[in-house]
């Protein structure tokens, strides 16, 4: 059976390294380095309120799906730079290492999808690229579309 996109929301894979900060995160937000401003242009103009935000480890980690959620908007630590009001710190986050994540994606019904061992292996190194079956970045990837409307009749979410 070949499914579509039949919501009206985007679906955007985004890499998480090896997925342990992911898994460790105490708040529903992942953290993204903001690279000269191309990563925050490329959210602020493509990922709206709703989207379908996909979390995936790299291929030396398994190449696979471990999160899914609905993306709610994007802060930056920069413009927060004498009070912190919508972002943490990596600490706070329960996240290691020194890293500027600077950019936190905020989103909220976050399924587990690790055990399903969804592949979403990709070549490239855009950290968030919009899923469209015929990318060519997405080398082996399964149907997200077909995964998304499984989690929404069957799964439960965390937040």
């Amino acid at each position: 059976m070949n499914y579509k996109n039949n919501i009206q929301k985007n679906h955007f894979i985004i890499r998480v390294a090896d997925g342990n900060n992911f898994k460790n995160s105490v708040h529903p937000f992942w953290g993204l380095k903001n690279n000269f401003n191309r990563t925050k242009g490329y959210i602020l103009n493509n990922i709206k309120h709703g989207d379908i935000l996909w979390f995936c480890t790299n291929k030396k980690n398994g190449g696979k799906a471990i999160g899914m959620a609905e993306y709610n908007i994007l802060y930056d630590r920069d413009d927060e730079p004498l009070i912190q009001i919508n972002t943490y710190s990596n600490k706070e986050q329960g996240w290691e290492g020194a890293d500027d994540w600077s950019l936190q994606m905020h989103y909220q019904k976050l399924y587990n999808t690790e055990k399903q061992d969804i592949k979403v292996i990709l070549s490239g190194p855009m950290p968030v690229i919009e899923y469209k079956p015929d990318n060519k970045n997405q080398i082996n990837v399964d149907n997200l579309y077909k995964h998304y409307n499984g989690f929404q009749f069957y799964g439960v979410y965390k937040y």
